[in-house]
């Protein structure tokens, strides 16, 4: 609250899932010619939150976190929804002299945007973490017979286990969107679960097909980055494998 009467500008980068009651918590001491911006991974409710002030409000959403080793290039989300538009182009320009790209929209697309981007895949990937763990799979095993494409999925699904809980957990159940995206997989395991019962290739070619053809021209462009991806990532497989043996011999 001290700080809140001192400052200009207040940035509310504390976790997703105390994020609306710390603000809830100091809004009564902004002030009009205030600014006050958010870095959570949800917009609607912190938003809404910042908005019972009499401040300025924007809500930015960085889609990148804290390792990077430049701004170059990176994505950062912005919800200008009550900012004087001189305020905000020179706000918007300090980031984009820093190399980032930003894409403006609403709090509501926000957050089911993020229902696609990290929803969908953090639950998967928690999924499979879970049944890695429930067949009690040896993954340092599995690496000896892995493909690149394997190796890569794994070091993206490592990669996340190696961060946050309480983080990833949030942003899961905090989307209010998170409901729908459950129900769509809990329909896709189900058909899936009866096409193998039935032995139904045919169903799951079909489906298949379906998918790709919904993908179209992506299908592609994806097929030739993540290529390049993988070449690199083999490249990076056997220079690490080099390095063990050197160490061992030494």
């Amino acid at each position: 609250r001290e700080l809140m009467g001192l400052s200009d500008m207040v940035l509310f980068a504390v976790p997703l899932h105390q994020t609306v009651n710390i603000i809830r918590e100091v809004i009564g001491d902004a002030r009009p010619e205030q600014l006050l911006m958010d870095l959570s991974s949800l917009k609607v409710e912190p938003i809404q939150a910042m908005l019972r002030s009499p401040s300025s409000v924007v809500g930015l959403h960085p889609m990148f976190g804290g390792s990077i080793s430049s701004f170059a290039g990176q994505t950062m989300v912005a919800c200008p929804v009550r900012i004087e538009s001189s305020h905000w182009k020179g706000l918007r320009g300090l980031f984009e002299r820093q190399g980032m790209r930003i894409k403006e929209c609403t709090p509501e697309k926000h957050d089911h945007m993020m229902s696609i981007i990290q929803v969908l895949f953090h639950v998967t990937t928690m999924l499979t973490g879970r049944v890695l763990r429930e067949l009690e799979v040896d993954v340092a095993e599995t690496m000896e017979f892995t493909s690149p494409s394997y190796r890569l999925e794994m070091n993206l699904l490592g990669r996340i286990f190696a961060q946050n809980a309480n983080l990833y957990s949030a942003i899961t159940q905090m989307n209010p969107y998170t409901g729908e995206v459950l129900n769509h997989l809990r329909s896709g395991l189900k058909c899936y679960e009866e096409w193998y019962n039935k032995a139904d290739l045919d169903a799951f070619v079909a489906d298949f097909r379906r998918s790709a053809l919904h993908l179209k021209d992506f299908c592609e462009s994806a097929f030739e980055e993540s290529s390049a991806l993988l070449d690199f990532s083999v490249q990076l497989a056997r220079s690490s494998s080099n390095n063990s043996r050197l160490k061992e011999a030494g």
